[in-house]
C-alpha cells in the first residue's frame, strides 16, 4: 500500500492530534482512493491500471501513522521531514507585519486583498482580475476537481460515461482524488525514464471528453521539473482545446532565471490556471495562503466551490505581503534548501543509493527494504519521513529539513537499513 500525503490529509491529521485524541485515533477511508493504491513506474499511482481506475484505500494516517505500535507524538519528533515544511520559519519581516496587522484583526479584509494581488499580476504579467486569493492553494485544487468532475456530463449529451482529467501516472493526487470522488474518470500515463511528465504522450491521448489536464511542476514526489521551454510549448497546444491547470507549489524552490513563466499565456487569453501556495518557500503552511492564476471567467466558475478571499484572515494577509516582497529571505531559504538537498543527495549516493535529482524541497528515492517497517523505525528513532510504493518497489520521501536535521536524518538512516 502506498501513501500520499497530502496537504489535506496534514491538515486532518495534525488537528486531530492537537486536540489530544493521542493514541486512541483510528480513522480509515473506505471511500476511493487515488494515488493511495498500488502505484506507478508501471503499475499506476492511480490504482489497478495507468487509466485511472480508483481502488479502495486508506488514509495517510493509517498508513504512516497508526501502524507504528505507538503513534508519534509529532512535536516530540527530533526532525519533521514528512510534510515538505519550511524549516527556517516565516520571514521576519512577515512575523512584524503580522503582529502589526492583529491590531485590525477585528476587521473584515477589503483593500489589503487589492495589494497582494497587485504585487503578484505586476510580478506574473497579467490583471489583477486574473488572481484568486485562497487559504493556501489547497483551495484551488479541490475548486477545480469539483468543478470540472460536476460539468464532465453537461457538455457532451451524446457521451456515455464520465468525463476525463488526464495526468501522470505519478504526481500529486489531491485534484485527482477528489475529482475522482465526484465521478471524473482519472487517466494517467507513464512518467519519462527520468521521472519526468512526458508531455508528448499526453497530448497524444487528448480526446473531446478530457475536461482538464493536470500538471504538478515541479512534480512531487518526485521533485522533477518540466523544461519552462516545453511547458509552454505544450501549454499553447493544448490549452485552445481543454484547460491546463498546472500546480505549482514549489515553483519557488526553482532557480528564478530557469523556472516557467506562464502567467503570460494567461495574459494572451489561454486556458491555463496556475496554482501556487505560500506554504512552502514563503514557510506559511499553518497561516494559509495560496492564490490562483486563471482567465476571469474560469476563476468565476471555481468561487461557486470555495470562499476564497473572505476565508483568509488580514494578519495572514498582510504578513504574506510583506513575505511576497521580501526577495532576501526567499532567496536565503531557497540556498538553505539546496545546500542541504546537495549534501543529503550526496550522502546517499555514496551508500549506493539512486536518488532522483531534486528541484524542490523534498528527496525521493528507492530503499531496500519493506516501507513498513523503515517508516517504523525512523519513527521510533524520532526521524518523520514518508513512504511510497512504485511497481512494487518501496521508496522514501523525505522533506528536507536544516543542515543539522539531515545529518540526523542520514544517521538514523545508516543505522535502519544496517
Amino acid at each position: 500500500m502506498s501513501s500520499q500525503f497530502s496537504r489535506r490529509d496534514w491538515l486532518r491529521v495534525s488537528g486531530l492530534l492537537t486536540a489530544g485524541l493521542g493514541s486512541g485515533l483510528r480513522f480509515a477511508k473506505a471511500a476511493p482512493s487515488v494515488g493511495r493504491g498500488q502505484s506507478s513506474l508501471g503499475q499506476s499511482s492511480l490504482g489497478q491500471s495507468s487509466l485511472g481506475q480508483s481502488s479502495p484505500g486508506q488514509s495517510v494516517f493509517v498508513n504512516e501513522f497508526a501502524t507504528l505500535a505507538t503513534p508519534p507524538d509529532l512535536p516530540k519528533l527530533r526532525a519533521r521531514l514528512l510534510a515538505n515544511e519550511n524549516p527556517l520559519g516565516i520571514a521576519p519581516s512577515a512575523k512584524e507585519a503580522l503582529v502589526k496587522a492583529a491590531e485590525i484583526g477585528n476587521r473584515y479584509c477589503w483593500m489589503e486583498f487589492a495589494q497582494l494581488k497587485q504585487l503578484i499580476a505586476t510580478d506574473e504579467g497579467v490583471k489583477p482580475e486574473n488572481i484568486m486569493v485562497t487559504p493556501g492553494s489547497s483551495d484551488v485544487l479541490m475548486a477545480a476537481a469539483a468543478h470540472y468532475a460536476k460539468n464532465s456530463d453537461q457538455t457532451r449529451p451524446d457521451r456515455t460515461g464520465p468525463g476525463i482529467i488526464l495526468t501522470s501516472a505519478m504526481t500529486y493526487d489531491d485534484l485527482l482524488e477528489r475529482a475522482s470522488d465526484f465521478g471524473a474518470k482519472i487517466e494517467a500515463v507513464p512518467m519519462t525514464k527520468d521521472y519526468k511528465y512526458d508531455l508528448n504522450a499526453i497530448q497524444a491521448k487528448l480526446t473531446p471528453d478530457v475536461k482538464l489536464v493536470y500538471i504538478v511542476n515541479p512534480n512531487n514526489p518526485t521533485g522533477t521539473v518540466v523544461p519552462a521551454a516545453d511547458l509552454e510549448a505544450f501549454c499553447r497546444a493544448v490549452a485552445p482545446k481543454v484547460p491546463v491547470f498546472i500546480d505549482e507549489a514549489y515553483i519557488d524552490f526553482y532557480e528564478p532565471a530557469e523556472r516557467p513563466r506562464l502567467g503570460k499565456l494567461v495574459s494572451e487569453g489561454l486556458n491555463v490556471i496556475l496554482a501556487r501556495t505560500f506554504s512552502k518557500i514563503h514557510g506559511f503552511a499553518g497561516l494559509r495562503l495560496g492564490y490562483a492564476v486563471a482567465q476571469p471567467d474560469t476563476l468565476k466558475s471555481l468561487r461557486q466551490y470555495t470562499n476564497g478571499e473572505f476565508a483568509v484572515g488580514v494578519t495572514t494577509i498582510m504578513a504574506g505581503i510583506a513575505s511576497y516582497k521580501d526577495k532576501d529571505w526567499q532567496n536565503h531559504c531557497r540556498a538553505e534548501n539546496a545546500k542541504a538537498r546537495t549534501y543529503t543527495t550526496k550522502a546517499l549516493a555514496d551508500m549506493g543509493y539512486e536518488v532522483i535529482p531534486s528541484s524542490a524541497n523534498f528527496i525521493l528515492f528507492p530503499i531496500r527494504m519493506k516501507a513498513k517497517s523503515f517508516s517504523n523505525q525512523m519513527f521510533a528513532n524520532g526521524i518523520g519521513i514518508q513512504t511510497r510504493e512504485f511497481n512494487g518497489q518501496p521508496y522514501c520521501r523525505v522533506s528536507v529539513g536544516t543542515m543539522d536535521e539531515m545529518a540526523m536524518f542520514m544517521d538514523t538512516f545508516k543505522k535502519v537499513v544496517g
